[in-house]
């Protein structure tokens, strides 16, 4: 058995807590566990770059990443939305260092089976607290539980009631946010996927629930992005992986099988043991959902007319989107070499938050410069990753990005740090899953 060093232990605590947004431990920059251990991660790097009298991160992306930060200096706001720029300066900051210190550690690809292990084993734990806290969304302990959980010291939020004055209660598992959530689960749902081909984990049985776990918190995380984004990713992964001959059709039909059957049943039960107009209703939050996105499309399209589905409480006739995205546009083609300022659309469009799409974000609050300079980053990875697997994995990632704004989430960060050190490039056999050579990265 290999010898970790401390700071490969930090890192692999990092990564098991990534998905972990619930726990705020400050108000202001949002602390979450996580981050404490990347700063952990990134004393252990510039301690040992100081002995070696080396720059300890990937030469060209760093590069790349400071003029990104330096052109989006360029843009600072006026003094009363600089607050914000700074917090969301911060959040690409920390997705910058988590694919950073994620491509050192992986670098010779020795701790890749550590990291899959430990993905594989927190899915497992997200997949259960998602029954868990299902039943107390849902009533089935009381609707005051339902405050009472949100209410424990140190945890922000474990469910978001939305849109809906009463009956909606969308599940965020260990992230604050049920979109964000529900993209956790499909990135650690694909690298389980990943993880039960690269080394067997229990067998066919515990790796289907493993992953039909994650599937059912995708679903009751009530993310119409995450609800497209997990067959779609499942079935690139499942893709990149059958090419690279890790596993065959058969091996990989029956562990999504057993997944979608896990997650059916999981569903199942929610709709046996939810009480009626207590907490959420299952039925009414899957009806109100679809008409949303149906609605939703038919505003952004104009091809056919929203739904006729009327629900009382509801806040408004669209989620918005449709409105916020023109005024972004507008503010781009008003500005659009700088941009706005990164955060001022947040804090001066019609709902006041994101627009939820990457696009969009980077083209009104940080203009052609700020969005050419994000491409530039981008095409540095593309250059200097490899691994097919691990590049479809990167592209699960980006899946959310028309409708949800992904710059600011570790998910496609940490997904760029593995495409980028090449430890998911190695052949394996087909039968046992396992290494059989290693390679030095490509671009170093």
């Amino acid at each position: 058995m290999q010898v970790r060093s401390t700071t490969d232990r930090v890192f692999l605590a990092m990564v098991a807590l990534l998905p972990l947004h619930t726990v705020f431990l400050s108000a202001w920059i949002s602390w979450k566990p996580f981050l404490i251990l990347l700063v952990g991660v990134i004393v252990g790097d510039i301690a040992g770059a100081v002995r070696e009298r080396a720059w300890p991160y990937h030469r060209n992306l760093s590069m790349a990443l400071l003029a990104f930060g330096l052109l989006l200096l360029t843009g600072l706001p006026a003094e009363p939305f600089r607050e914000r720029f700074f917090q969301l300066g911060l959040a690409i900051a920390v997705g910058a260092m988590v694919m950073l210190v994620t491509e050192r550690r992986l670098r010779h690809s020795s701790l890749m089976d550590d990291v899959l292990t430990v993905v594989f084993w927190t899915g497992a734990a997200m997949g259960v607290t998602a029954v868990i806290l299902s039943l107390v969304n849902f009533g089935v302990f009381g609707s005051e539980t339902v405050n009472a959980v949100n209410d424990v010291p140190g945890v922000f939020r474990t469910s978001k009631p939305a849109y809906l004055e009463s009956g909606f209660i969308a599940l965020t598992n260990w992230h604050q946010d049920p979109g964000y959530g529900a993209a956790w689960s499909v990135l650690w749902a694909a690298l389980a996927l990943v993880a039960a081909a690269r080394r067997p984990r229990g067998g066919f049985a515990v790796e289907g629930a493993v992953i039909g776990g994650l599937a059912f918190a995708v679903l009751m995380a009530f993310s119409r992005t995450g609800w497209l984004s997990l067959p779609l990713g499942l079935m690139i992964v499942g893709a990149a992986l059958i090419r690279c001959e890790w596993i065959d059709l058969r091996w990989l039909a029956r562990r999504l099988g057993l997944a979608a059957v896990v997650a059916v049943a999981l569903t199942s039960v929610m709709f046996v043991v939810d009480p009626p107009e207590v907490a959420g209703d299952v039925d009414l939050q899957f009806a109100f959902r679809l008409s949303q996105g149906w609605d939703l499309l038919a505003d952004i399209t104009g091809l056919f007319e929203s739904s006729e589905v009327a629900f009382g409480d509801r806040f408004e006739p669209s989620e918005e989107r449709a409105d916020v995205w023109p005024e972004y546009w507008e503010m781009f083609t008003n500005n659009p070499i700088l941009g706005v300022g990164l955060g001022v659309g947040w804090l001066t469009n019609s709902i006041l938050q994101e627009p939820h799409n990457l696009a969009l974000e980077l083209l009104a609050e940080t203009g052609l410069v700020g969005f050419t300079a994000f491409i530039a980053v981008m095409v540095v990875i593309v250059r200097s990753g490899r691994g097919v697997v691990a590049g479809a994995v990167l592209a699960v990632t980006f899946l959310p990005a028309m409708t949800q704004t992904v710059l600011f989430e570790p998910t496609w960060w940490f997904a760029a740090g593995i495409y980028l050190s090449g430890a998911l490039a190695d052949p394996v056999t087909a039968d046992s899953g396992r290494r059989l050579s290693s390679q030095t990265p490509k671009g170093r």
